[in-house]
């Protein structure tokens, strides 16, 4: 039996967006990058920190959405997943009718990536998204959440001076670029071993490994479609045009380099 609701394990800046696209060439299929409501923010932090009351309050507008037509394949590749609402969905679909990917780019890349288009850490765009040092990490961060907040409001009191305080593109001190840096690769770790904790926790779900280098080739989708068995809604003919055709770039982030 095919999979009836297909999600992603990501850091986010690996080809989340890509893959998108790529399932929005099935037939029959319902496919979003990041669907709302998002359940991220707050609403994320809280759940990481163990506390999960606040999710669970709105996790039945996600539920209603991803049920809305049960005639079509459902994807979400929004890596917000594995940080939040992911861990509650088990509770509402049986977990032989999910399928998650677990998708990766090089961490080098999606470090450089992230820096660029200033979702970082210590931005408020990063914060809403990623993950920061919160009490129930499995890896020890490399700045504890006290000296992670100290930083974070030096830097805002720094844009302020500068008058950036509203600016898109912000200037970033070294000393605060490699703090970021170093952040993100924890971070990085970080997301893939709640995904390892997310499997051993529901082993009944199917998985599948994919890394970005593969998925820009027809056979590493193709490896997703026959790991999911979803030969019937897929036609490689409409999916060929835009396999390895990158999306989501954000080039107004550019101009800073």
């Amino acid at each position: 039996m095919s999979v009836k609701y297909i999600f992603c394990i990501s850091t986010g800046r690996c080809g989340t967006d890509y893959l998108c696209g790529l399932f929005k060439q099935l037939d029959k299929c319902r496919a979003y990058h990041e669907h709302k409501p998002l359940l991220h923010n707050e609403l994320m932090r809280a759940n990481l920190d163990g506390n999960r009351k606040p999710l669970r309050d709105q996790l039945h507008f996600k539920v209603d959405k991803i049920f809305e037509d049960p005639t079509k394949l459902y994807v979400d590749t929004s890596h917000l997943f594995v940080k939040g609402f992911g861990w509650e969905l088990p509770n509402h679909i049986p977990q032989n009718e999910i399928g998650v990917i677990v998708l990766k780019r090089t961490k080098n890349e999606v470090v450089k990536s992230t820096q660029r288009v200033q979702s970082g850490p210590f931005s408020f765009l990063g914060r809403k998204r990623i993950i920061v040092p919160y009490h129930n990490y499995l890896i020890p961060p490399p700045i504890n959440r006290f000296w992670y907040n100290v930083y974070r409001y030096l830097l805002k009191f720094y844009w302020l001076l500068k008058g950036e305080w509203n600016s898109t593109i912000k200037t970033y001190p070294k000393f605060f670029e490699k703090k970021s840096e170093m952040l993100l690769k924890w971070y990085y770790d970080e997301t893939y071993a709640l995904g390892e904790k997310y499997k051993e926790t529901f082993p009944k779900i199917t998985y599948i490994n994919v890394s970005l280098e593969e998925l820009n080739t027809e056979e590493g989708f193709k490896k997703i479609v026959e790991r999911f068995n979803l030969q019937e809604i897929c036609d490689f003919e409409k999916i060929k045009p835009i396999i390895g055709k990158a999306k989501n770039l954000k080039k107004k982030f550019n101009e800073k380099e």
